[in-house]
């Protein structure tokens, strides 16, 4: 029997999500015998593409899979899955922040999380918590409220005892705290590996090398892709899950958003924290770090529009995260690099995820501008996408839906975490 409220078969209710059952998703959708995965092969008609082999395209694929949806195929354009956002970020859980929609995902994220990699497989978290530290006691006001207003465990702490637990930050600016102590690291390949296994097993095809095109469409519906090598793969369904290229391939069917990759650099220095030590995150000034393989891992949270691919490391950026060091955690102001990468974090104009159906064309669903928030919020963002897909309604999914960023409807730019 359906849960009280809702009458359709195959959907039920979790904490503002629908979750799907396989009869409720396979009704929507035309169902068809999945063809054997043989190496690059691209099968000839599938009811779901998904473009994109990240935390969102593989989520997508494997809710999909899970809910019983036969010809599901992801499209990455590279040789590995994960190799952009996915595969290049700090790893960090962070549950809690002032974006629209993000403690409901990372709520609901850890569920199934937890689920997919119990401790039997090693889990996904290392739960360190998460430290964020601010020189003035406002500037984690409207943190404070939202932790408070959700639920989330938390710990309001004051310099001495900021200082006892991150002695590293004795001398610097961190006089007021909020600590998380259900935050901490992600195993992201652990958690990558997990979903491609599960939703092969499952019955989605993961084919990597394969770059797409542009987005196929006909009299406003959805035909299919277009690959770069010319060929066409015909579906029902497309899935923009592209990150730093999402953008692009909606405009390349006339359905172009506002979506922004933003050059964000990591750099690994020569310093010691203890392995104990939760990831601290400085609110106002933005800068974090976290121990990391016998040393630290640091960011200066720095954002500059870049094209998609692989950016560049620039000195400056390194130049300036020494110096945010130097005010929030004065010995490793003083720390030498041992390593240092970009990645690319692309957001929408008002940070909050991109995640539903677009209004412009039937059949086109978006899975971007995760920003920061890819392995925390992803795989509940992904689940919320198949919902409404199979042709649910999740009451959450309206702070997501992609018809807000279209012009007459306009939302305020929160400060940026993640």
């Amino acid at each position: 029997m359906p849960e009280a409220g809702y009458e359709t078969p195959g959907a039920r209710q979790h904490e503002g999500f629908l979750v799907l059952t396989a009869w409720g998703c396979a009704r929507r959708l035309r169902c068809g015998i999945l063809d054997a995965c043989n190496g690059g092969y691209v099968m000839d008609r599938a009811d779901v593409i998904i473009v994109g082999g990240g935390i969102a395209g593989l989520g997508v694929a494997y809710h999909l899979a899970q809910a019983g949806v036969r010809r599901v195929l992801l499209l990455e354009r590279e040789a590995l899955l994960a190799s952009h956002s996915s595969g290049r970020n700090a790893a960090i859980f962070r549950p809690l922040d002032t974006i629209p929609g993000v403690v409901e995902l990372a709520t609901r994220s850890r569920v199934l999380l937890d689920a997919l990699l119990d401790e039997e497989r090693g889990g996904w978290l290392h739960q360190v918590g998460l430290l964020l530290v601010s020189a003035l006691p406002a500037e984690l006001d409207d943190l404070r409220e939202v932790a408070q207003r959700s639920g989330l465990a938390h710990e309001i702490m004051e310099r001495q005892g900021i200082e006892s637990v991150v002695p590293q930050l004795a001398g610097g600016g961190a006089a007021h705290g909020l600590f998380l102590p259900d935050a901490g690291v992600v195993d992201a390949h652990a958690i990558v590996t997990c979903l491609a296994r599960s939703a092969k097993a499952a019955g989605a095809r993961l084919t990597t090398g394969t770059a797409v095109k542009r987005v196929r469409t006909s009299r406003g519906r959805v035909e299919g892709v277009e690959l770069e090598n010319g060929d066409r793969v015909p579906a029902d369904i497309v899935v923009i899950a592209a990150g730093a290229w999402a953008s692009g391939l909606g405009a390349s069917c006339g359905a172009e958003l506002p979506l922004t990759p933003l050059r964000r650099h990591l750099v690994q220095l020569e310093a010691r924290l203890a392995k104990a030590t939760p990831v601290v995150w400085s609110v106002g000034d933005e800068v974090y770090f976290r121990a990391e393989s016998g040393g630290v891992l640091a960011s200066p949270c720095d954002e500059e529009p870049w094209p998609a691919g692989v950016p560049p490391v620039a000195a400056a950026a390194l130049e300036g995260l020494a110096e945010k060091l130097a005010r929030l955690a004065p010995p490793l102001g003083r720390g030498s690099v041992r390593r240092a990468w970009a990645c690319l974090r692309t957001s929408a104009s008002d940070r909050a995820p991109v995640a539903g159906e677009d209004p412009r064309v039937t059949g086109l669903f978006w899975l971007a501008g995760l920003g920061g928030y890819g392995m925390t919020a992803g795989m509940a963002a992904a689940e919320m996408v198949v919902a409404l897909v199979c042709g649910r309604q999740p009451p959450i999914a309206v702070r997501s839906a992609p018809a807000r960023l279209l012009p007459g409807a306009t939302r305020s730019l929160p400060v940026p975490g993640g």
